[in-house]
């Protein structure tokens, strides 16, 4: 399938989550990836595409980044002829199991990572520090997403093939080593710097601060926190003492 079906599908797979329901999760979303490419291949023949489009009003549920690539597998295994029953039960097993690994890879590890990436620029007063963000998610959750949808036009169940190497799961481990290493950064710069210090003016302060706070980190970790909630909750007190900083200033 050339490259314009491959836009289609991609930019479509923006929207899997733009329709939401109790009964089919996000099943008009994947209807909208593959409608287009049904009603084109069904041309003539009302019955069949009456009967593919109700095939793909399905109960469909996986983490968005990869719902482009369960939608082209199963465009491709359609069109090289598959039963109905193996296309459903290959759309299944890629979006159970792709959930789990995209909910790890983006929300537990790039998500934080992102944000701490532009956290030091934040602090600073920086513009473009939003920019920063975007770029670190973005760039590889965009780029995910385009391969997603090219392999599955190209390979169909092939794809199996390539996902039983689990790369992304072995990036897990790299992002989660990145975590570190930048909040270690982060926690050994802050006390040094005078206007970013957890206690201005005095660094065995901060550092003690720090070091607490890395402490309270761990505990939570390890009761099962994950980074995305403890970054909301961040935020939360950030703005609600910047809130009462503004109340109280003369």
């Amino acid at each position: 399938m050339g490259r314009r079906r491959v836009w289609g599908i991609f930019l479509r797979s923006l929207l899997v989550q733009a329709s939401w329901s109790f009964q089919r999760m996000q099943g008009a979303g994947f209807f909208l990836m593959v409608w287009p490419e049904q009603r084109r291949r069904h041309r003539g023949d009302p019955a069949a595409l009456a009967r593919a489009g109700v095939r793909s009003l399905r109960h469909f549920n996986t983490h968005p980044c990869f719902g482009g690539l369960v939608a082209a597998t199963v465009l491709r295994e359609e069109a090289d002829g598959r039963e109905p029953s193996q296309t459903d039960e290959l759309a299944r097993t890629l979006a159970s199991t792709l959930g789990a690994v995209g909910d790890e890879f983006f929300w537990a590890h790039l998500r934080p990572l992102a944000a701490l990436a532009a956290l030091p620029a934040a602090l600073a007063g920086l513009w473009w520090a939003p920019l920063v963000l975007l770029a670190v998610y973005d760039v590889p959750h965009l780029a995910l997403r385009w391969w997603g949808v090219a392999a599955g036009l190209e390979r169909g169940r092939g794809i199996l093939a390539l996902l039983q190497r689990r790369w992304p799961s072995r990036a897990v481990p790299a992002l989660g080593l990145a975590l570190g290493v930048g909040a270690g950064f982060l926690v050994g710069a802050l006390p040094a710097h005078p206007s970013l210090a957890l206690v201005p003016g005095s660094l065995p302060r901060s550092a003690a601060a720090a070091v607490a706070v890395f402490a309270l980190l761990a505990a939570l970790f390890s009761r099962g926190l994950r980074p995305g909630r403890l970054l909301a909750g961040a935020v939360a007190v950030a703005v609600a003492g910047g809130a009462l900083a503004l109340v109280a200033a003369p």
